[in-house]
Formats: structure tokens, C-alpha cells, sequence
């Protein structure tokens, strides 16, 4: 007997299943992402200009990623212009330095993965936000620390209660990508 077109049917086919599970390549691995500091410089690469902008107080020196970005931050305050033609004659400047692998290496990075240009301006702003608040963080911790090693003088205690205040201000106006 045939089961006519108003009556069920038994069970549909079941679809076929792959034997072997659709692999994936990933030739590196999962990569953490950057470093504020490394967001910064990846920033600075694709536009070296806004490494003006940057207060070298702030860049941390103990990445690779951070001493490059001081490189570049220091090479335009002593007035030397942005070498000409694009990103690899920056990286051809800085070749025979200490940061020449650094610089290399997140450029090839860039290749890989390029910020949305539209968005590039604000992660500049939300970054360069974090790395003051990481600063401020930072000395408050050190105030602490020397409070209960030694105790702060009127000038110590004073400087704390600025920083207690510009770090409650810091973390009420947000990341300009909040506005």
C-alpha cells in the first residue's frame, strides 16, 4: 500500500550527517586581543599624525608595543616630519632600532584586520581615555601604598584627594563611544 498525499507519511528522511566535522583553519591560534597601548600604536601606524596628540607621560615603557609608540611620539616633537609614502617608509624609518620588530610586526598585524575607519577617531578617544585613567589609577596607588608604608604629608594627601576626584570624573563621563 502507498500512502496517498492527505495521509502521514512515515517519518521524513533524516538529512545525512558529515562523518567528519567542518573544520575551521586557524592558522595562529586565537590571538588575545591588544593592548590599549597596542590599539594605540595599531592607530598611530594607520594615521602617524594623531601620534602628536598623544601625551608621552602617559604611554606606558614597558611593552615593545609602548616603546614604539614613544619612538613615534618622540621622533615628531623633535620636529621630524612623517616620512613619506604610507606606512612602510614609517617602518623603514625605525628599521635599524630597537622597535623595528615591533613596528613590523603590528603592521603585518593591520594587514590582517583593519579598523573600521568610521569608528577609528572614537576608539582613539575611548583608548587615550583609558590610558589616563590607568595613570591616574596608578599614582593613587602608589599615594596608598607610601600612606601605609610612611604616611602622606598635607601636599600627599591633598594630591590624593585630585585624583580621587578626576578618577570619579573619568568613570562618570564614560568612553566617548558611550556618548
Amino acid at each position: 500500500t502507498t500512502a496517498s498525499p492527505d495521509e502521514p507519511s512515515a517519518a521524513p528522511p533524516r538529512p545525512r550527517r558529515n562523518p567528519q566535522p567542518a573544520q575551521r583553519s586557524r592558522p595562529h591560534g586565537r590571538r588575545k586581543p591588544p593592548s590599549t597601548t597596542g590599539t594605540l600604536l595599531r592607530l598611530v601606524l594607520q594615521h602617524p599624525t594623531w601620534a602628536a596628540r598623544l601625551p608621552v607621560s602617559l604611554v606606558p615603557d614597558s611593552s615593545p608595543e609602548g616603546l614604539a609608540l614613544i619612538a613615534i611620539i618622540d621622533m615628531l616633537s623633535l620636529g621630524e616630519p612623517i616620512p613619506a609614502g604610507g606606512l612602510g617608509a614609517l617602518i623603514e624609518r625605525f628599521r635599524d632600532t630597537p622597535h623595528a620588530e615591533t613596528l613590523s610586526r603590528v603592521a603585518a598585524e593591520l594587514v590582517e584586520s583593519e579598523f573600521d575607519e568610521a569608528v577609528v577617531e572614537t576608539l582613539f578617544e575611548d583608548a587615550l581615555r583609558k590610558l589616563h585613567a590607568d595613570s591616574v589609577g596608578n599614582e593613587i596607588a602608589a599615594l596608598l601604598q607610601r600612606d601605609r608604608e610612611s604616611g602622606l604629608d598635607a601636599a600627599g594627601r591633598h594630591r590624593l584627594g585630585e585624583l580621587l576626584i578626576e578618577k570619579r570624573n573619568l568613570a562618570s563621563s564614560g568612553k566617548v563611544s558611550d556618548l
